[in-house]
């Protein structure tokens, strides 16, 4: 028998609980797309608290609520990075504390401490325990907005650096714990031996870019071009036999006074744009092979299909409780025409 339970944002105080019925699980980390759980009884549940899924004693899911249908009995939920969408005053421009170059891992703590944990305003604050595991050194922000939307942040993150949020409830401490993690795991194989479906194949559907042209902001003067190569690093040489094709170019502004170089700049926006593609497959739930609830965001993983070999990471799980498959996710465009729109939409027109 699956339940959940639901707790209240702010204290973590216990709300409610019970049976679920039915559920669809949507754990796309970069579509960000709500799942449901349909219930056996109303709920006093509300907007903005969190839920957690259980069988038996293992957590199945954690999410923020973004809806409540008692008439239905379902509860909606997204990820719970979505605490994390509000703005703060641009930190890389406003304060000494972190440079327009920097550690990432250590830069998304400072965001997210100052934002929710050291923050005046009581009912923004949230009963957050921060922990940080590995290192991405070289992340360079050039958006010198007034403000920051965390949301935009935590997204870049992950697209650039392979820096991802995962959470869990502390109940010893009643804390809500965040861990920013830098995933640099690799080696899952995956090979058409098991019980899949043909996987589908997308790529470059969304807009990315491959090369960069750095020029200085006040003269436009190019101070330097670079070009991504199929190994995910950077060279200067146009002629290079593994640069990344077809070329897709950024355009990137340059300020020495900021504290990074042209090449700096550069990797940090071309690095992870090689996972721009998507490879989709439903995978049985009654295979053994491969059990995809073990992946985390960011994991390298080789698919071995039809003879040929492609290098991905782990980006989401879709699927339902009467499906008998799984649908996994890798790489960093969506195949869902819906998944893109939505992609592209939040990218387009959010505010600032």
């Amino acid at each position: 028998m699956e339940q959940y339970r639901v707790y209240d944002r702010q204290t973590l105080n216990y709300v409610d609980g019970g049976v679920i019925r039915d559920y669809k699980i949507d754990a796309d980390y970069l579509s960000n797309n709500a799942s449901e759980v349909t219930l056996t009884e109303e709920t006093y549940a509300k907007k903005g608290d969190i839920v957690v899924g259980l069988s038996g004693i293992d957590k199945t899911f954690i999410g923020v609520i973004t809806a409540v249908d008692n008439t239905k009995k379902t509860i909606s939920f997204k990820h719970p990075k979505e605490l994390f969408a509000d703005t703060v005053l641009n930190v890389f421009k406003y304060s000494s504390t972190l440079g327009y170059k920097f550690e990432l891992v250590g830069a998304m703590e400072v965001i997210l401490d100052l934002a929710f944990v050291s923050t005046d305003d009581a009912k923004k604050k949230l009963p957050l325990t921060i922990e940080t595991h590995s290192m991405a050194n070289g992340a360079v922000w050039t958006d010198d907005g007034d403000t920051l939307n965390i949301s935009d942040f935590i997204q870049w993150a992950f697209d650039n650096h392979n820096v991802y949020l995962d959470f869990d409830i502390d109940f010893v401490t009643d804390k809500l714990v965040c861990r920013i993690i830098k995933n640099t795991t690799g080696g899952w194989v995956i090979k058409d031996n098991i019980a899949l479906s043909t996987p589908a194949f997308d790529n470059n559907e969304l807009p990315n870019y491959n090369k960069a042209v750095v020029y200085d902001k006040d003269t436009g003067a190019i101070v330097g071009t670079y070009y991504l190569l199929a190994n995910n690093t950077v060279t200067t040489s146009s002629s290079n036999s593994s640069r990344i094709l077809p070329v897709k170019t950024k355009y990137i502004s340059f300020d020495a006074e900021k504290g990074y170089t042209a090449q700096e700049v550069a990797q940090s926006e071309l690095q992870g744009n090689i996972y721009a593609h998507c490879i989709q497959y439903k995978l049985s739930k009654q295979q053994r092979l491969v059990n995809p609830f073990a992946f985390n965001y960011g994991d390298g993983v080789k698919i071995i299909y039809d003879g040929r070999e492609y290098d991905s990471i782990f980006t989401g799980l879709k699927y339902t409780k009467g499906d008998a498959y799984i649908t996994c996710l890798f790489g960093k465009t969506r195949i869902d025409f819906t998944d893109r729109l939505k992609q592209y939409i939040e990218k387009r027109y959010r505010k600032k």
